[in-house]
């Protein structure tokens, strides 16, 4: 996988405590320990844990399962192209 191609999705956070907001709220604070890299349809993804006392950060790859393994390509088929003319809305699985 090419590191050009990945894209930062998401973040990977732990609680690492409560506290109360202005209106008397209890609420999770949060730490962040890595960010999640993806291609952009999702078929790579890793994940770069940040430094910690076992020493600096490090990436990590992810595996899908094969029975869970997303059902789409980063492979641009250039053959199907077509303008945004050409697209119906109702046909976008979103």
């Amino acid at each position: 996988m090419s590191n050009s191609k990945l894209q930062k999705v998401g973040r990977l956070m732990v609680p690492n405590g409560k506290y109360t907001d202005k209106n008397g709220n209890e609420k999770t604070s949060w730490h962040e320990i890595g960010i999640v890299f993806a291609t952009p349809h999702h078929s790579n993804m890793c994940v770069k844990l940040h430094a910690n006392g076992f020493g600096e950060g490090q990436f990590c790859n992810v595996f899908f399962d094969e029975d869970k393994k997303p059902n789409f390509t980063d492979r641009v088929d250039v053959a199907r192209a077509k303008t945004t003319d050409d697209i119906n809305p109702e046909e976008i699985p979103f």
